[in-house]
């Protein structure tokens, strides 16, 4: 093995330089610089001033449960009367009478008609008002 040379600390010789071990600490501290100099990474998050985003629609709400109609037992009922207990009046189903397509395209035709003329009616007479008093 080779034996390892010991230097005092106290040695006043400072030791020669050599020009590639200063090259390279220069490369170094220069390469040092050059990062420092790297600006800081963006935040992350949105940026300040950005519009809002649009919000989630609400969840929708449970409806309420209907009670079921529970008759009173006979034993409960306090009178000695054997009425039926009132029923619940429902509004009555309307049944739509089928439609007639053809008059009903018919109808709508004439409609459009009617207004087609009259626009023609008020524009030739908003002209003819222009030449009335010469």
């Amino acid at each position: 093995m080779a034996e390892i040379e010991e230097i005092p600390l106290d040695a006043v010789e400072a030791p020669e330089a050599v020009p590639e071990v200063e090259e390279r600490a220069a490369r170094a501290q220069s390469a040092h610089i050059q990062e420092v100099d790297v600006p800081a990474p963006k935040k992350r998050g949105r940026p300040p001033g950005v519009k809002n985003k649009a919000k989630a629609p609400p969840a929708p709400k449970p409806k309420a449960k209907r009670k079921a109609y529970v008759p009173p037992s006979p034993a409960e009922s306090s009178s000695g009367e054997d009425t039926p207990p009132p029923r619940a009046r429902r509004p009555a189903r309307h049944t739509p009478e089928p439609l007639d397509r053809r008059a009903l395209a018919a109808d709508v035709l004439g409609l459009l008609q009617e207004q087609r003329m009259s626009r023609g009616v008020a524009r030739k007479n908003h002209y003819a008002s222009w030449f009335q008093n010469m």
